[in-house]
């Protein structure tokens, strides 16, 4: 055992300087390399390579449980194996209905083990979309945490599953918490028990009898995971991603943003599994290189501090609404000197923002500033990313990655717009999409033809730079046009918080008689800041940094902002009020 252990301690010492000779070969953008051989196989196998580097590295921590990599890939095979027992084949596609725990993983990538297909649900779904989503998939079993049970169980008829799998979010803590749950939520979530309904631990007891390897050769191009869209655009449509689509992301990441990877890096994942940027940067890019994934199941505020201190967090990937909450909690003058890493995206943020994290993370002994990471579902999560070296470029997210290419469409020509001209944003290349679940119609609307080649729209308004550096201007849905001119929100957004009585703000359109649509500011104020004080000084900010025609003809102040289940600024619900 200790020789075993001097071994593993050689070789992963050398993995690491092997890791800084490619940082320091492949730092910067010009010098990224023409041909990157990707990872040809699956999700399941990227992770059983990571094992054979890194057995005795921590894979998963969860609250006070750490899990090995050596570990996770038994407990992956073991699922692997309860799968096949229950009758999973290649091809088929299984749901899995999970915040951020350790089932949830184990499951994620024991169905890409077997060549099956793994459909992601949101836990908070209603029934309705719950049943949508088992329909649209054919989906015949199913994962589901606890509390979520009872919103299947009354859908359940009315789809082709035949075994639901239910699991606890304490699983896999400690029995005290487990106790505790159990006398308080756990209580309130009666499971009827029956051949097609059991516990994670009456599955796991079926790999017993399975006998030879539950492993599958499958190819880069299969489908590896369905994850569904936000549905601000209408009916959330199922987005069919491959093996490839997550394995490039990672390694193309790894080119554009070297100083993210580390082995003895520790990445906090409390975005959601069953989301796209959440999957593929909290948890899949970490698994991918030797590093740690901290699951969150459930984002509390007021654990935050906790998180962030107790289990020294060197990546911090979230979406702006959680790094301005950091910047209201008190920490020691060095209490974020671990914090090596952020990222942000799911949502545009300010520069304003940017200013006031990136001066509290440095007044908290932090050398990271905050960069910008950009994507969409239909290009796995995260597309484009922004090196430090253009992080505090005003509205810039970045290069793409490797082997992705970005346009920019004219609005009116539909051909390439010119440098530092607006136009549509579309993109192409490995962490494109193959399409949308069942929907072909809808698949060949989403894409277009530009110079003779195919690009996914994106249906976001920016420009590009003579250095390449894409910059984001506003979401197309959300651009305002008044008296003939286009007005961006996210410009107005960003100067209506240069006023200091103003905490957080939005900016929609609304139609206007006279001039086509309006704009409309929604402001939340600080504490015991008053209107009348704030629309006065907002009035000569406005007059200073705005051109007439940009002016807000409305400001309404409201208590929050309303966000959706991801939480992001519901602007439908700000365009209903």
């Amino acid at each position: 055992m200790p020789l075993e252990f001097l071994y593993h301690k050689i070789k992963n010492t050398l993995r690491k300087i092997d890791m800084k000779l490619e940082r320091a070969k492949y730092g910067y953008i010009d010098k990224l390399p023409k041909d990157i051989e990707y990872f040809d196989g699956g999700l399941y196998d990227v992770v059983y390579e990571s094992s054979c580097k890194w057995p005795h590295n921590i894979a998963l921590e969860y609250f006070d449980t750490q899990i090995t990599y050596k570990e996770l890939i038994k407990k992956i095979n073991k699922v692997a194996a309860a799968l096949k027992t229950i009758g999973a084949e290649k091809g088929d596609r299984i749901s899995i209905c999970m915040p951020n725990t350790p089932e949830s993983i184990y499951m994620l990538y024991a169905v890409n083990e077997i060549g099956a297909v793994a459909n992601m649900i949101h836990p908070l779904s209603s029934e309705k979309e719950i049943e949508d989503y088992l329909t649209q998939s054919e989906s015949k079993i199913m994962l589901c945490i606890d509390i979520s049970y009872p919103k299947v169980e009354a859908i359940i008829k009315n789809t082709d599953v035949e075994q639901v799998i239910v699991v606890s979010p304490t699983r896999s803590m400690s029995l005290i918490v487990r106790a505790i749950y159990k006398l308080t939520k756990g209580r309130k979530n009666h499971i009827k028990k029956s051949q097609h309904v059991i516990t994670w631990d009456q599955f796991l007891y079926k790999a017993n009898k399975f006998i030879g390897n539950p492993h599958t050769r499958v190819n880069s191009e299969d489908d590896a995971i369905i994850m569904y869209s936000g549905g601000t655009t209408g009916k959330p449509k199922g987005i069919m991603l491959s093996n490839l689509n997550f394995n490039a992301q990672a390694l193309g990441a790894k080119y554009l943003v070297p100083e993210l990877f580390k082995p003895e890096y520790s990445f906090m994942a409390f975005l959601p599994n069953f989301h796209a940027f959440g999957f593929g940067c909290c948890i899949h890019m970490p698994l991918y290189f030797g590093a740690r994934a901290f699951l969150i199941p459930q984002f509390n505020p007021k654990k935050f501090k906790q998180y962030i201190t107790k289990y020294k967090v060197n990546i911090l990937v979230g979406v702006p609404t959680v790094f301005d909450y950091l910047t209201k909690l008190k920490f020691r003058k060095d209490g974020l000197k671990d914090i090596k890493f952020v990222v942000s995206g799911g949502d545009l943020i300010s520069m304003s923002s940017k200013e006031k994290i990136n001066d509290f993370l440095k007044a908290h002994g932090s050398k990271a500033i905050i960069e910008n990471g950009y994507g969409l579902t239909e290009a796995s999560g995260g597309f484009i990313f922004s090196p430090r070296s253009v992080a505090e470029d005003a509205d810039a997210i970045g290069y793409p990655l490797p082997d992705n290419e970005v346009v920019i469409m004219d609005l009116k020509t539909k051909k390439p717009a010119k440098l530092g001209e607006d136009g549509e944003i579309l993109v192409r290349g490995l962490c494109v999409m193959k399409g949308y679940l069942n929907k072909p119609k809808e698949t060949e609307e989403t894409f277009i033809v530009v110079d003779g080649k195919k690009y996914l729209r994106t249906g976001d308004i920016g420009y590009a730079d003579e250095r390449g550096v894409i910059h984001f201007r506003s979401r197309l849905k959300r651009m305002i046009i008044s008296n003939g001119y286009n007005i961006y929100p996210a410009n107005i957004e960003d100067v209506t918080l240069k006023c200091k009585l103003v905490n957080s703000c939005a900016v929609v359109g609304r139609e206007d008689k006279l001039r086509g649509e309006k704009v409309v500011v929604f402001a939340v104020l600080e504490p015991e800041a008053s209107e009348r004080a704030a629309r006065k000084e907002l009035g000569q900010i406005y007059k200073k940094y705005l051109a007439k025609y940009e002016i807000p003809r409305e400001i309404r102040f409201i208590d929050e902002l309303p966000k959706t289940k991801l939480a992001k600024v519901d602007f439908k619900a700000l365009e209903e009020l």
